[in-house]
């Protein structure tokens, strides 16, 4: 699995960063947004846009970030 992230910012919240899992060709498998001023998390498990575009323009993240969130946004619906 490859891992990117974006950020991009949100009046009144502060910057959103959009976390994307994909396989080895560029599909994306799922994501999620995160807004760390507000701690929300949003996870997508199947995502509407099922490619990547231009991924050569994302930042790289990794694997524990991703998981990490994703996890602790499950963690907090219980």
């Amino acid at each position: 699995m490859k891992y990117f992230k974006v950020s991009q910012f949100v009046p009144e919240k502060g910057y959103a960063w959009t976390y994307y899992e994909c396989d080895d060709e560029g599909t994306i498998i799922r994501q999620l947004t995160y807004i760390p001023e507000t701690n929300e998390i949003t996870r997508v498990a199947d995502p509407v846009v099922k490619r990547l575009y231009r991924p050569e323009k994302l930042k790289i993240a990794t694997d524990e970030e991703f998981i990490s969130l994703w996890e602790k946004s499950f963690t907090e619906r219980q």
